[in-house]
């Protein structure tokens, strides 16, 4: 049965330890190694070495040789990796044995775990193995592909030791890019019942390209029985095994039955722990020391430069209980992944942020001196556009949407201040929350607006019915052709009397006025579209037209009182002048031209009868011809029908 240490004393832990087989020594490094004695008995190593394959030259037989030894890559801690050639494909590869200083069936029993184990799992994230088998001396070794890079150890010492394709990252993002890869391996190991227990960044590789690779799977244990029996089983686990300075609880217990995935994840948690604060979880002076350290799991503490949300990742994932843990490592995975987007997320949030700040300072600029509406909207653009990432990325980013409400309602209420209805309507329509308050200054601007459209209007009808310059072409036409043909019938009618060749008489002055004002009726009402062209025009025209109408009933008044019909006339021409000039007077100062030569013209006839006839119809020409004139239309004086 395996011992329960939860309610050990450190002192009795020591004791446990060493009836476990291990021996406590000083520790003067941060990072301890690993530590543990395989669970296949010893004497099967030797028996299971004899069953591979020799790979190099077997002493002086003539064989041809797989391998062709090259040179060292490096050392670990009880292994030796080597350049080779594999002579059948012409390709290089690494050959990693046990060191001569470090050969026992222990030692020998971890690398052939880690061939059997690391060949089970072709992953991308997992170095290949070619071959396992032996050289020359009876040792085992194994074949995997050569990998050019640098350990993650040593990246997390010195950033810039990335490969290229990192880069670009932040040392955080390129840590959680590398830390998301190794949950990808580990997801595919477990999902073959494969536990690492060695997780750490000195055991992580990472290639020239960016490729990612986890080694040292000499500890693995499997959770179902290997029908080979070459794999360990995790709950025949009964001594602590792993590398103490970052071992899960259970690890230090060696408790079997509780090693699982949810050791691996613990371990991550370890290893991001790492990646926050330089060091692994656990120190101290002695392995025992870190053992006990580690055996009572205190939960981490970071300072404030740790976002909290990664800090509660790494916490979750190193809880003392593994139910307390991520479920597996794509759920740890899929935490780092949201606070990777979450980041980003408020670096958005934070970039919108000092834009509004922009914003407002020259909103507040603007009501001091004019400001471009193209460097408002492009500061304004930049701020939004920001926001609205922020919230793609993080729908439910709060600060980010109340930074977009802001900023809306910010742009909203100088377009409402300014009356720009479609602006502002365009804005609040696109509040993330809606706002009564807005929509009622909405309203309230379209029907202050809306007023003001119609006052506009009235003005600008008034403006139109006031304006003399409508109209005037149709005016000057109307005057030319009435002053040529009532001065043709006028100067007419002069010289047929004169030569006695037509008696003047009440009847036929009667109906002279009355032709001509139907006359006239007939050309108001055919070009009526021209002469009401507006108001000032109407009034002009009924005002010609009752003045006739009325000359119509002084001709018959005149008859009727048997006056005169040279006096009648004399009078008549008055009226036509008194008509003329209350409507310079009233509506056109330009009606002078035609009503001086017809005042004139009353005053000639009243003092010369004889010459009545004359002077009204000169009157005639002269005042309408100068009408005409005055109101024919040029260049320097627009006319508007």
């Amino acid at each position: 049965m395996t011992t329960n240490l939860t309610d050990i004393d450190d002192h009795a832990l020591t004791l446990v330890f060493k009836t476990m087989g291990l021996e406590d020594r000083p520790v003067d490094q941060a990072r301890t190694v690993t530590v543990g004695a395989p669970l296949i008995a010893e004497q099967t190593a030797q028996h299971l070495v004899a069953k591979l394959p020799r790979l190099l030259r077997d002493g002086d037989r003539d064989t041809v040789p797989e391998l062709k030894i090259m040179g060292t890559l490096g050392e670990g801690g009880m292994g030796r990796v080597e350049l080779a050639e594999q002579l059948s494909l012409g390709r290089e590869v690494a050959v990693k044995k046990v060191r001569k200083d470090s050969r026992s069936d222990r030692t020998t029993l971890v690398l052939l775990r880690e061939g059997w184990t690391t060949g089970l799992l072709e992953h991308p994230n997992i170095v290949p193995v070619y071959s396992l088998g032996r050289d020359d001396d009876g040792e085992p070794l194994i074949v995997m592909k050569k990998i050019g890079g640098t350990s993650w150890l040593s990246i997390i010492e010195d950033p810039s030791l990335a490969p290229e394709p990192f880069q670009n990252l932040s040392p955080l993002d390129l840590h959680l890019e590398i830390l998301s890869q190794i949950c990808n391996a580990l997801a595919f190991a477990h999902a073959r019942g494969i536990i690492h227990r060695d997780l750490k960044p000195e055991n992580v590789m990472i290639g020239e390209f960016g490729e990612v690779y986890v080694l040292d799977w000499g500890i693995a244990v499997a959770l179902e029985e290997d029908p080979r029996g070459r794999l360990a089983l995790a709950r025949d686990i009964s001594q602590p095994a792993g590398t103490p300075a970052y071992m899960a609880p259970e690890m230090v217990d060696g408790d079997g039955e509780k090693i699982g995935v949810t050791t691996d994840i613990f371990l991550l948690g370890a290893t991001l722990h790492e990646v926050l604060t330089g060091e692994p979880p656990y120190s101290g002076k002695s392995l025992f020391a870190i053992l006990i350290e580690a055996h009572d799991c205190h939960p981490p503490t970071f300072d404030d430069s740790i976002p909290e949300e990664l800090a509660a990742i790494c916490r979750r994932a190193m809880a003392r209980e593994p139910q307390d843990r991520y479920p597996s490592a794509s759920a740890f995975r899929e935490a780092l992944q949201d606070f990777r987007r979450t980041r980003q997320a408020r670096r958005l949030a934070d970039r919108a942020d000092a834009r509004r700040q922009e914003l407002t300072a020259a909103l507040q600029a603007e009501s001091e001196e004019e400001t471009d509406d193209r460097d408002l909207y492009k500061i304004f653009g930049e701020c939004r556009f920001a926001y609205e990432q922020s919230l793609e990325i993080d729908p439910g980013n709060d600060r980010a949407t109340r930074g977009l409400q802001a900023a809306l309602q910010t742009m909203a209420d100088r377009e409402l201040r300014r009356g720009a209805l479609n602006a502002a309507q365009l804005l609040i329509t696109d509040f993330p929350t809606p706002s009564l308050e807005y929509q009622n200054r909405l309203v309230e601007l379209s029907e202050s607006l809306s007023a003001r459209e119609e006052e506009f209007q009235r003005l600008q009808q008034i403006s139109h019915d006031t304006d003399l310059e409508v109209g005037r072409a149709s005016r000057a036409l109307f005057a030319a052709i009435m002053g040529t043909l009532w001065g043709i019938l006028t100067f007419g009618l002069a010289m047929f009397v004169q030569k006695d060749l037509v008696e003047i008489s009440p009847p036929r002055m009667l109906a002279h006025i009355l032709f001509v004002t139907a006359l006239l009726g007939v050309v108001i009402y055919l070009f009526r579209d021209r002469f009401f062209a507006n108001e000032v025009n109407t009034r002009m025209i009924r005002g010609v037209f009752a003045t006739f109408l009325c000359a119509s009933l002084f001709r018959g008044m005149s008859w009727l009182m048997e006056i005169p019909h040279r006096t009648a006339l004399a009078s008549e021409i008055l009226l036509y002048g008194t008509a003329a000039l209350v409507l310079a007077a009233t509506v056109d100062r330009r009606l002078i031209a035609i009503a001086a030569p017809l005042l004139i013209a009353a005053i000639v006839g009243a003092a010369a009868p004889s010459v009545v006839l004359w002077a009204f119809a000169t009157a005639n020409v002269v005042g309408m011809g100068l009408l005409a004139w005055i109101w024919w239309p040029d260049e320097s004086r627009p006319c508007r029908e």
